[in-house]
């Protein structure tokens, strides 16, 4: 099996077998995400998946998780993915679970009864960027969702039975926009209610300058080190949940932080202050380990 590269998968999928069922992304506009600007949205002919299925079946033939890539395989018609979920669970016995991004536009094309039928065949886990919850900053970054249609969306996956594992990007909103930003993300992750949420931080690497003059404009100005950490503090302060995994694990945040909220509360705000009050902490990611 050979890949359409790029690829991507979240760090959990690590231990994943990847099937791209799509390739790129069909919304594809978000202004701070290149993952797949090389791409065309295609849906993969069935025929070519199976051909990808029977080979790894011969040699992965206990395979227990499989990751469907590309952006968003949601996209696709329903009857499409049915089949393509069909075909996994026969031709692997082993198999316990199915996961795969999602996007809140192809999200909301989905009936409440598909993803029920999408469950029923181990689709078990949706990785969804929130991003933000601020309307605002989520049509400055054409994410092509408000904060109210990002929570249904989600709540209505979770109706049907499946996990949600989301995040949000701190620093998406720029020094003026901090606070806002991240105050009003709280709120959309306490009315999702997730099983899985985590933290990103925005990185643009030699974009920066493009990104705050030319795309985001007036007056937008990339948060520091300090600031990050600060809006870890004012998220993990606000959150509400009932029994959520929250990490900030991923390499592009300044401070690994992993627990269970609402039960580590209080530790993980405990971490934080800890490396707000030294910003030369051995907590605190150096630069150069930080990446996407």
């Amino acid at each position: 099996m050979e890949y359409d590269m790029p690829l991507f998968r979240p760090p959990s999928e690590a231990r994943s077998l990847i099937f791209q069922v799509t390739l790129g992304c069909s919304w594809n506009r978000c202004v701070f995400c290149a993952m797949y600007k090389t791409k065309d949205y295609l849906v993969r002919p069935f025929e070519d998946i199976e051909r990808d299925v029977m080979e790894m079946s011969r040699r992965y033939p206990d395979t227990r998780k499989i990751f469907l890539a590309d952006g968003d395989p949601l996209a696709a018609p329903t009857d499409h993915l049915l089949r393509v979920l069909d075909l996994m669970n026969r031709s692997f016995p082993a198999l316990e679970r199915i996961s795969t991004y999602a996007g809140p536009t192809n999200l909301r094309l989905k009936t409440l009864h598909e993803l029920q039928e999408f469950r029923a065949r181990k689709l078990d886990v949706l990785y969804l960027g929130i991003e933000t919850g601020n309307d605002r900053l989520l049509k400055k970054i054409r994410k092509g969702a408000t904060a109210d249609g990002i929570v249904e969306v989600c709540r209505k996956a979770i109706d049907a039975g499946l996990r949600m594992s989301t995040f949000i990007i701190l620093g998406l909103g720029g020094v003026e926009g901090s606070y806002d930003h991240i105050k009003d993300s709280a709120k959309v992750a306490n009315a999702i209610d997730p099983h899985f949420l985590a933290t990103l931080t925005l990185m643009l690497g030699p974009y920066e300058k493009l990104y705050e003059e030319e795309i985001m404009g007036g007056g937008f100005k990339l948060i520091d080190k300090r600031q990050s950490l600060q809006e870890v503090r004012w998220f993990v302060e606000d959150l509400t949940l009932t029994n959520c995994k929250f990490g900030s694990e991923h390499a592009s945040n300044y401070l690994p932080i992993s627990g269970t909220l609402p039960r580590d509360k209080g530790e993980i705000l405990r971490l934080i202050d800890t490396a707000l009050a030294d910003m030369s902490s051995r907590l605190i990611r150096p630069e150069w380990a930080r990446g996407l």
